[in-house]
């Protein structure tokens, strides 16, 4: 795969964010803008997460053999995977939050993590894939639990080195510096939520 799967797989993942069918915000722009973020909750029990790299890290944290792909398919693993998931999202969640001007009214965000599928470098040589995120958040307020608006439909989804030469070029760049394949997703998919709340629609 060379430079026409690369164009074709940037192709494929603009038209897939591009065909998501967001909840419009409940709230007006002004009653938004009023809001004061005061924590981030993200669950992440039953997502879908395929992470090579989180798989890695468990095996390698409990001294296992990388070679056996049953032992990431466990129920201890798979917390582990979904829970490197979570800390990772959120983390991009506050960096995108960090500039926003706060309101006096607190709110929490509570997010669920539907889904995250970050291609290997295996998988974009042979096929091609893009990293994507899928979350829903909802707005509570944190005396009551009710829930003041919610934003669901969307995601995250930057494209990455295919072919041997993409992987190898977007491998340098990861080294020197660039977000790699999950913090792309994850950092994509919590600019469009802070757009989503400056909108306000």
């Amino acid at each position: 795969m060379g430079r026409w799967s690369w164009v074709l797989a940037v192709l494929a993942a603009l038209s897939v964010a591009a065909c998501n069918t967001v909840a419009p915000n409940r709230l007006s722009l002004a009653d938004t803008a009023q809001l004061r973020f005061t924590g981030i909750e993200v669950r992440t029990g039953g997502a879908a997460v395929n992470w090579g790299d989180a798989e890695a890290a468990y095996l390698q944290s409990r001294n296992l053999p990388q070679t056996d792909p049953a032992l990431v398919r466990t129920p201890e693993a798979q917390d582990f995977i979904r829970g490197m998931a979570g800390q990772r999202l959120k983390a991009a969640l506050e960096r995108a939050l960090a500039s926003r001007p706060e309101g006096a009214r607190p709110a929490r965000l509570v997010v669920t993590l539907v889904a995250a599928d970050i291609p290997s470098a295996v998988r974009r040589i042979i096929i091609g894939g893009a990293p994507m995120i899928r979350a829903n958040i909802d707005i509570v307020d944190p005396r009551t639990g009710a829930i003041l608006t919610a934003y669901s439909g969307d995601q995250g989804m930057q494209p990455a080195g295919q072919g041997v030469l993409g992987v190898v070029v977007d491998g340098a760049l990861t080294a020197g510096g660039f977000d790699d394949l999950f913090d792309r997703a994850a950092n994509d998919f919590a600019r469009r939520f802070r757009n989503w709340l400056a909108a306000g629609t």
